[in-house]
């Protein structure tokens, strides 16, 4: 019997290293069903929706210095945030949120792609030391969902590589996505 819940345990933890992905600082979890495709600069998550539907998580890579500023955020967004996309570029429209060593800011973009628009909700995470971002382009309540499951488990690694220099990105992100109405 303690045989059996040994092994169940530890079947348990290799599924749960299995489903952690890393991108340079970013440790996440794939959602299920999802692709991902990485590249020396990004990590795109995509699931395929309805005809002409958009559902993407894109991953930076951790880059030297910290985002600390609706200064600094806005010139990281405007080189980083996508072509096209529009944001609001009044101060008042980033959020910035700072918890366990974190910080993190974010704002709301709209672009439209074959007639339909797509939301772009664009986030910076710093440490302190390094910087990367996220960033979901969707038209779909159903991916916001998903997204915010995914901000859940997203973590960024402190420094020391040990694990519990592991923060969770979440406690440091402002309010997830809202529906699209």
């Amino acid at each position: 019997m303690k045989k059996t819940i040994l092994l169940g345990f530890f079947t348990l933890s290799l599924l749960h290293l299995v489903a952690q992905e890393r991108f340079g600082k970013a440790i996440f979890t794939v959602p299920a069903g999802w692709q991902m495709t990485k590249t020396t600069e990004t990590v795109t998550l995509l699931s395929s929706i309805k005809k002409g539907g958009t559902c993407k998580i894109i991953i930076s890579s951790s880059e030297a210095g910290t985002v600390n500023t609706v200064e600094e955020y806005l010139q990281y967004r405007k080189a980083k945030g996508g072509t096209g996309i529009t944001y609001n570029t009044s101060r008042a429209s980033v959020v910035k949120y700072e918890a366990n060593g974190l910080t993190t800011f974010f704002s709301k973009g709209t672009v439209t792609r074959s007639m339909i628009p797509v939301y772009s909700y664009f986030y910076t995470l710093s440490n302190g030391d390094l910087t990367f971002y996220y960033q979901l382009l969707t038209s779909s309540n159903e991916c916001i969902n998903v997204f915010n499951e995914f901000m859940v488990n997203l973590k960024m690694e402190m420094g020391d590589n040990s694990p519990s220099a592991k923060r969770k990105a979440a406690g440091a992100a402002p309010a997830a996505p809202a529906p699209i109405m």
